[in-house]
């Protein structure tokens, strides 16, 4: 209830200020309502509180601006409390210092508000600093993060909760499955987004827990409804694999997920779309590959060589498609490499070599493409020393 007055008084002061500011072209102001005008006055009342140095109220002024998006005005106020030991106002300083909001962004800066105030006891900053100090490679830095973070997992701060499970989610010594499972589910009770999706992932795995793939779609859900883009994509890949749900809210999912930038459901999206009767959603897919292929999707980036190989809504570029499937089968796609080998011994697309061909079928082959071991087999089963392929040198 106090945090909503706050929030009414300033934003009345803003409205107040910037109706001064227009005062020369406006030359009457809204007049404000009672309230408007008492909220006012109680936050001009906690200014000047703020001022003569009382600290519980720099800390609610500060808070209340950076909640506003006046991170520039909240720091004098909130490194002043946090001067004074207090302890959310300095973990909060951190928060602006680390987003470089109100302030240039540092690290070094974030981390020592956030040691302040989890030295006096905070569980956010406990959190905060722990997750930093995971960044830096030291022993001494990491097993520093990891007592922080058991710490503020033990007073039930989510995203200690949640950075911990993450900990004991990777291989090494410390791997637990059941344990990280169990602090995901704690996090993700609490709202934590990220640790409703790992979650999810854990049930779908059976990792640390029995398979339950109605429990994770429940967990997704939650997680969805905040846009989560991995909670969106894992929503329409296990509904696609599994044949559940409309093509529509597949689609929409996949959708909500490529516009946030996460590839895999760009190239699920493009793949889609690049099935349908439809002209205007084929030409949409070669764009969603475009993306994926982009942040560095190597099955996407074969796809494109397809499209611009066989002219599918594009213009029909070989050329470019032999790039395309160059740059795949370089990263190790083996689609790439045998879509390139054949452009290579055909010479579509660029100069005809079937020695590279020939490297290109193997190294295809060796990653178990059906099509490239049939054409390796098949030479090696040959009695003449010129396949058909007029693969030259194949036996030297």
């Amino acid at each position: 209830m106090r945090g909503s007055r706050e929030a009414r008084a300033v934003f009345c002061l803003l409205l107040t200020l910037v109706a001064g500011r227009a005062a020369a072209t406006e030359p009457e102001k809204p007049a404000l309502s009672y309230e408007q005008a008492e909220d006012r006055a109680g936050f001009i009342a906690l200014v000047r509180k703020a001022r003569q140095g009382d600290t519980e109220s720099q800390w609610q002024v500060g808070q209340i601006y950076a909640r506003l998006g006046e991170p520039a005005r909240a720091l004098p106020m909130l490194q002043a409390a946090a001067v004074a030991d207090h302890a959310r106002a300095a973990a909060l300083l951190g928060t602006l210092h680390e987003e470089g909001l109100g302030t240039v962004k540092s690290r070094e800066e974030a981390m020592r508000w956030y040691r302040l105030a989890a030295d006096r006891g905070e569980p956010q900053a406990m959190a905060a600093l722990g997750r930093l100090l995971l960044l830096d490679r030291e022993p001494v830095a990491r097993e520093s993060a990891w007592q922080w973070l058991r710490q503020a997992a033990r007073r039930d701060d989510r995203d200690g909760q949640y950075h911990l499970g993450w900990l004991l989610a990777q291989p090494g010594p410390a791997h637990d499955d059941t344990q990280a499972y169990q602090l995901f589910v704690k996090a993700a009770g609490q709202g934590h987004v990220g640790a409703q999706v790992a979650a999810a992932i854990h049930l779908l795995a059976g990792r640390g827990v029995a398979t339950d793939k109605k429990a994770a779609n429940e967990w997704l859900q939650r997680a969805a409804k905040a846009q989560d883009p991995v909670a969106h994509y894992l929503l329409a890949r296990t509904r696609e694999g599994a044949g559940q749900g409309d093509r529509d809210a597949v689609r929409n999912s996949y959708r909500i997920a490529a516009t946030a930038g996460h590839r895999e459901a760009q190239f699920a999206l493009g793949a889609i779309l690049a099935k349908s009767r439809v002209e205007a959603e084929r030409k949409e897919a070669v764009d969603w590959f475009a993306k994926a292929h982009a942040a560095g999707h190597r099955a996407a980036t074969n796809r494109l060589g397809e499209i611009y190989r066989d002219g599918i809504v594009v213009l029909q570029q070989p050329d470019r498609a032999r790039g395309y499937f160059k740059q795949a089968a370089d990263e190790g796609n083996a689609n790439a490499m045998y879509n390139l080998a054949q452009m290579l011994n055909e010479g579509l697309g660029g100069p005809r070599d079937t020695d590279q061909a020939l490297t290109w079928y193997t190294r295809s082959a060796e990653q178990g493409h059906q099509e490239a071991m049939a054409v390796v087999d098949g030479l090696l089963n040959s009695s003449v020393k010129t396949s058909s392929l007029s693969l030259k040198g194949f036996w030297h």
